[in-house]
This record gives structure tokens, sequence and C-alpha cells, in this order.
């Protein structure tokens, strides 16, 4: 049962890793510059490319710490 928590631990935190990958990279360059126009009253565009393999990428080295972190905390604490 302690292998399952921490697998899914290890689940949870490459989720979390993706998502935090995309915010990162997608949108904070999206709206960053559009909001700083906004403060100097200026217009302009902003544009931002991402792609599937650098997500894949975020989200298994989130799973490997996830998974290392919970066989560390499940299994080797008990």
């Amino acid at each position: 049962m302690a292998y399952v928590k921490a697998l899914l631990t290890g689940f949870g935190a490459a989720l979390a890793a993706a998502l935090f990958w995309i915010l990162v990279s997608f949108v904070l360059p999206i709206f960053g510059p559009m909001l700083i126009g906004r403060f100097l009253n200026r217009g302009g565009a902003s544009g931002a490319a991402i792609g599937s393999g650098s997500i894949l990428l975020a989200a298994l080295i989130g799973f490997v710490i996830g998974t290392w972190w919970g066989v560390r905390r499940f299994v080797v604490a008990n």
C-alpha cells in the first residue's frame, strides 16, 4: 500500500509540474507584456509557443521527484 501511495504522489507531482510549466512558458509570456502595455498606455501584441515534448519532460521530472519523495516518506520512514 505504501508503494501505491508513492505512485499516486508521483502522479500528482507530475500533474502539478506540467501545469506549472505551462503557466511559466505559455501564459506568462502572453499576459506579461500585455499587462505592462496597459500600465504604460501602449498597444502591442505578444505570442508564445509550447511543444508537447517540453510538457512531457516537465511531467516526467515531476513524477520522478514526487515518487522518490513518496517512497522516502511512506516506505523508508515506516
